[in-house]
């Protein structure tokens, strides 16, 4: 032995501990050693000195090797406690055997001590390892015990019959029953199951190699119908011969419900993915084709399988649309709330046949991956440039009618001046230049009307504008003399009520040319503002003489004011005079009403 032992004797006479002591480090072994006489002492080498072995007389003056023996067995069991006497006779010594020494030997033969010895420090050596690796089997074994029975699986382990040697807690609780219902018992007669087949052949393949399989069990537990998903194997032997089988198992039954709602909603979608009647593709982040439609595939020409995972959606953009497809599907991931979610785009298939389609894009939550479907629109497409180019038509036939209007109004204006020319009475060329004035107003909004954007609508401002310059010239007014204040908001009018506007405009501001300034010199004020949405107020005044003060618009001889009243009517406004020359008019948009 090479490790250092503590030796402690029980001995009276120093001379026997010390041949006891010479014995031993004659055959090599190495110790500390203390000699004690005493209870006392004893005791306290027990605790203080721990020694590793004890030789021990049987009778010393105060004390005595069986009380010894009992201390020791009681303070200090597992040390090996040896009698050395000169007195001990073979009864005695089974006794203390019997009692708990591990050997005695007697003084006069010595020779034996170093084996007594040697053979107490092994055994004492390999009972301490034993109780220390069954403290550790016991403790691994409380580990798996509290581990097993604390599983939310099922474990079970069975023999090579079928039948139960243990069951954990939770398969108990699954059946709502206890441990003893099922130990002994075969595990196909005890846990009622829909396809106990399946069970048997799952249990034979358990004798083969690799001696382990999974089997799903519908069983009925006590809260219903459950889902059990099983790994078995089998236990083997040091000769590697099936002893017994282990399973676990897992309540699956959650899962089984997910996937058939899975199943259900995904052929749900997939009928309505393939029936909607449009194309539609799933994209990558990459704008790789990851699931088209059957729709998709008859407009492209290609099967699936040339599509998916193989082809960018980009492959079958128009070229013209490529470079704006690309732009949009950049900032979808940048900012998506940037770019329309709806737009038009023309797709080509593989014959190069081209058509328009209305998509829609969007992308898929809790992925990278984009849904877009495109709606065939190249049938509107033609119709809608089939109207485009009708109303385009329509458009410049209308201008080249109010370009015509515009040109006979023109005509007779002409005539009437030429006729005027050939009279004397300068009562009738003065009708006759009103006339003409009124011809001119009505010439002046087909003119505007075949030079706007909007043939509907006229600019008002312009118009009035341009018809009291007219005006002015007709009459021949010195602009020095007499100035025209014009206020219009800038009013976009359809003609339904642009024409009867304009024409009392017109009347109204004759009049004050040729009536409101005898000394030749004054202002004209027009103002035309919008009140509301729809209502409009126009006022013409001027700072000459003033209207009569018997004037009554209602019963007068005078044509322009009959004509104002008419028009006044016309517009279903309603007209105020506010002495001394003011004509205050408040009237709405005349809507536009069909002809018979």
């Amino acid at each position: 032995m090479s490790d250092k032992i503590n030796l402690l004797i029980l001995e009276d006479v120093p001379l026997d501990a010390e041949l006891a002591e010479r014995e031993l480090k004659k055959e090599g072994l190495q110790f500390s050693s203390m000699r004690v006489e005493t209870k006392e002492e004893f005791l306290k080498a027990l605790e203080e000195f721990s020694p590793d072995i004890i030789l021990a007389d049987h009778s010393l003056p105060t004390f005595d090797g069986l009380s010894a023996l009992k201390l020791t067995l009681k303070n200090s069991p597992h040390t090996p406690f040896i009698f050395v006497s000169g007195k001990i006779g073979e009864d005695f010594a089974v006794e203390m055997l019997k009692e708990g020494a591990t050997d005695y030997v007697l003084k006069n033969n010595l020779s034996k001590l170093y084996l007594a010895v040697s053979r107490a420090l092994k055994e004492a050596k390999e009972l301490k390892e034993r109780k220390i690796a069954e403290k550790a089997l016991k403790e691994r074994e409380e580990e798996y015990r509290l581990l097993v029975e604390n599983q939310n699986d099922l474990i079970i382990k069975f023999d090579l019959q079928g039948n139960l040697l243990f069951v954990s807690n939770s398969f108990c609780e699954l059946f709502g029953k206890e441990k003893e219902e099922f130990l002994g018992k075969n595990f196909l007669d005890v846990v009622p199951q829909q396809d106990p087949d399946s069970t048997k052949s799952s249990f034979k393949s358990l004798f083969k190699p690799p001696y382990y399989g999974y089997v799903e069990q519908k069983i009925w537990a006590e809260n219903g119908l459950k889902y059990i998903s099983w790994a078995n194997k089998a236990i083997m032997d040091e000769n590697q011969e099936i002893i017994a089988f282990v399973g676990v198992g897992r309540d699956i039954t959650w899962q089984k419900k997910a996937e058939k709602a899975l199943k259900e909603s995904e052929s749900k979608y997939r009928s309505i993915f393939e029936n909607t009647g449009t194309l539609i593709l799933i994209s990558e982040e990459d704008m790789t084709v990851s699931l088209v439609n059957e729709e998709f595939e008859r407009f492209s020409l290609y099967n699936k399988n040339e599509i998916e995972s193989k082809r960018s959606w980009l492959d079958f953009v128009a070229p013209q649309d490529v470079e704006r497809m690309a732009g949009y599907h950049r900032l979808q991931r940048i900012n998506p709330d940037v770019i329309p979610k709806n737009y038009e785009v023309s797709l080509i298939n593989k014959k190069g046949q081209i058509k328009d389609f209305y998509a829609t894009f969007d992308l898929i939550p809790g992925t990278n991956q984009s849904l877009i479907s495109f709606m065939d629109i190249t049938d509107r497409k033609i119709a809608e440039n089939k109207i485009k180019e009708s109303l385009k038509e329509k458009e410049l036939l209308l201008r080249e009618i109010h370009h015509r209007v515009k040109n006979n109004l023109q005509i007779i204006s002409t005539l009437l001046t030429l006729q005027s020319a050939q009279i004397n009475d300068q009562k009738v060329i003065e009708m006759y230049r009103e006339s003409q004035n009124r011809i001119q107003s009505m010439a002046l909004i087909h003119e505007k009307l075949y030079q706007s954007k909007d043939i509907s609508k006229i600019n008002l401002k312009d118009y009035v504008q341009s018809m009291i310059s007219d005006l002015f010239y007709s009459f021949g007014t010195d602009e020095k003399l007499i100035d025209a204040h014009l206020d219009v908001d800038d009013i976009l009018m359809g003609l339904e009520t642009a024409i009867p506007c304009g024409f009392i405009i017109n009347e109204l501001v004759s009049n004050s040319l040729k009536h409101a300034f005898p000394q030749g010199k004054g202002n004209i004020y027009v103002e035309l503002h919008m009140l509301d949405s729809d209502e409009y107020c126009l006022k013409i005044f001027d700072d000459g003489i003033g209207l009569p003060e018997d004037l009554d618009i209602k019963n007068t001889n005078t044509l322009g004011l009959q004509i104002v009243d008419n028009l006044v009517k016309q517009l279903e406004g309603n007209l105020e005079i506010i002495k001394s020359s003011e004509f205050r008019i408040k009237f709405k948009e005349i809507k536009y009403k069909d002809r018979l």
